[in-house]
């Protein structure tokens, strides 16, 4: 009897240690398995976020030499077309900036479109104050700004088709001074202040922010390249 017993308790609790002893292996494996999951999840988030720096880096690179070309745009138009020297560059420079506080206009852009206007024959005079203007057409119209410089431009030279867009009805007067005068007195008639007017809707804000998350890409791109291309060189 007393074999029979012990027998049976040691039957009994071995197959209740089993038990426990599988659920423990069970459990073992299953946390080896969610371990190795965060592994892998963590791995792809590190890649990712490699990935991602890299991207903002290029994209902070090309953004430093979009800004750049922009600048050396308006330094050539200088160069070429001296009646716009009536102003100097550091003032235009400045006009934009402060544009830029006011609407979120990228500086660089009107920088841009300023040596366009500069083709059509105007003064340096004439490009500051139809550049505050041009912003207006330019966002009231939904175009780029050196797309609204370029249809302003065409009206200087009596071609203002483009300007019906804002309701504008252009004629002619077979100069580009007395264009000039039409063009501004309509403008300020029909987008004057605009731009600014928009600053504030939630287009306007984003308008902002792009501009501004533009610079801090312009400002990196500025740092980045050079440690690039001395790399470059080493390799």
């Amino acid at each position: 009897m007393a074999d029979k017993t012990i027998k049976f308790l040691l039957v009994g609790e071995d197959k209740s240690a089993s038990k426990t002893l599988k659920g423990v292996g069970d459990e073992a494996k299953n946390t080896g398995g969610k371990l190795d999951g965060m592994k892998v999840a963590a791995g792809a988030a590190l890649v990712g976020a490699g990935a991602a720096i890299v991207d903002f880096g290029a994209k902070s690179v090309t953004a430093f030499r979009d800004a750049e070309q922009s600048q050396r745009q308006l330094e050539d138009a200088y160069k070429r077309f001296p009646s716009v020297a009536d102003v100097s560059i550091e003032k235009l420079r400045e006009l934009n900036t402060g544009i830029q506080k006011k609407t979120g206009a990228d500086a660089d852009d009107l920088a841009s479109s300023q040596a366009v206007m500069a083709q059509y024959g105007l003064t340096g005079q004439q490009i500051a104050d139809l550049t505050p203007l041009l912003d207006d057409y330019a966002v009231k119209t939904g175009k780029d700004l050196p797309s609204a410089a370029e249809d302003l431009g065409k009206a200087m030279l009596g071609q203002g088709r483009a300007l019906k867009d804002v309701g504008i009805d252009f004629k002619d007067t077979g100069s580009v001074a007395g264009n000039f005068e039409q063009v501004m007195g309509v403008l300020r008639s029909q987008v004057g202040g605009f731009a600014e007017g928009e600053a504030g809707s939630a287009e306007g804000q984003l308008r902002k922010l792009q501009t501004e998350f533009g610079d801090v890409q312009e400002e990196v791109g500025s740092k980045l390249l050079p440690v690039l291309v001395e790399l470059g060189g080493v390799l």
